[in-house]
């Protein structure tokens, strides 16, 4: 193993050492076979020498090398393009007041007032009057249109979870902008990861994981975020028994707004789908909650938050365990997946009378989705 300057690589030459960046994260794996391109990436990465192994190493080390290299071979996204597009800014400032009116998820939510909508509508509207969240937003949407989806729905989450715990007008904005950019970090990863369709190595989730002290640093560079909503970037990935990460913080040592956004968070994630797979039923997201109460997440917030959900909206035709379809008729002051319905008359019976059922007095007989699905 020997250390030589870029100039001197040679095409076959084969690292002995990873490379890092800057910023820490692995540009190229050790056992890398260096190729003319990738000889490139170094010199524009302004790295100045590398650890080489000795050639007759090389074969065994490309052996070795994984087929998947997204997580190694990946130059930075160059953020200072994608903040220039200026279509691409315009047309996130336009679907963020588009979703304002008509969220997506906001059929599910109970708003904890009734002026909620003009509320969140002027927050979110404040959040993008700003010239550098203009731009971060037009980056999200650049990245990948899951992600910017995925933010526009935590944020009206956490925001319906903030008026529901009582938050201020200040307070609510800080919780708004500290849900919005709370994955800018996967911006300043490899995009190739955030688009996978599979599910990621060890290796690169490592990577992955880094998009928690990646968003917070942009975040801190950002003067209108305050320092509460920077670190819901940074600690939104924290976990209540202190299995989380970056730091493994437990309990209230967690910071009330990173705890509310990991909520609205996970609920979002698993009902939305992504590159790798489906999304989960609303239904199965919501027992996933339930039983991380107090071991993921705080169970006082994880009640509140789904005291305002809604899985299936008065009207909506379902379908029941037993296999009988049936149209939900009340939810207001009930268990979450206990509504009274009506069950659909029954083929060659159309002028029997419609039994109404109090799900709550039928423990065994449960909503699997809707009906059609």
């Amino acid at each position: 193993m020997k250390n030589v300057g870029i100039a001197q690589l040679e095409i076959g030459d084969v690292l002995a050492k990873p490379v890092h960046g800057l910023n820490g994260i692995v540009m190229l794996e050790a056992g890398t076979v260096l190729t003319d391109k990738y000889i490139e990436r170094l010199k524009a990465l302004r790295i100045n020498s590398v650890q080489i192994g000795a050639h007759n190493e090389s074969a065994a080390n490309a052996a070795n090398v994984r087929k998947d290299r997204v997580a190694a071979d990946w130059i930075p996204p160059n953020i200072a393009e994608m903040k220039s597009d200026e279509q691409t800014r315009k047309e996130a400032v336009k679907l963020v007041a588009e979703f304002a009116e008509r969220g997506a998820l906001t059929e599910q939510m109970l708003a904890p007032f009734p002026d909620f909508r003009p509320k969140f509508r002027e927050m979110l509207m404040e959040i993008v009057s700003h010239p550098a969240f203009a731009e971060e937003l037009g980056v999200i949407k650049g990245t990948d249109q899951m992600l910017f989806e995925h933010s526009l729905n935590v944020t009206l989450c956490s925001s319906i979870l903030g008026m529901a715990l009582g938050f201020d007008g200040a307070k609510q904005l800080e919780l708004a902008i500290g849900a919005m950019f709370s994955d800018i970090g996967m911006t300043r990863i490899p995009h190739e990861l955030v688009k996978l369709n599979r599910g990621l190595t060890e290796k690169e989730l490592t990577v992955l994981r880094q998009h928690t002290n990646e968003g917070y640093h942009v975040l801190k560079k950002i003067k209108e975020v305050p320092p509460a909503a920077a670190q819901c970037a940074l600690l939104h990935h924290e976990r209540y028994q202190g299995n989380g990460y970056p730091l493994g913080m437990k309990n209230e040592s967690i910071p009330e707004f990173a705890r509310i956004v990991a909520i609205a968070d996970v609920y979002n994630a698993l009902g939305s789908p992504r590159h790798h797979r489906n999304a989960y039923r609303p239904a199965e997201a919501v027992e996933y909650l339930l039983a991380a109460g107090n071991y993921h997440f705080d169970w006082q917030l994880v009640k509140t938050f789904l005291s305002r959900l809604v899985i299936y909206p008065v009207g909506t035709t379902v379908m029941l365990s037993d296999g009988r379809e049936a149209t939900i008729m009340e939810t207001a002051g009930r268990p979450i997946q206990r509504p009274v319905v009506k069950l659909a008359v029954a083929r060659g019976k159309e002028d029997g009378k419609r039994e109404i059922l109090d799900l709550q007095q039928h423990p065994n007989l449960v909503i699997v989705g809707k009906a059609g699905q």
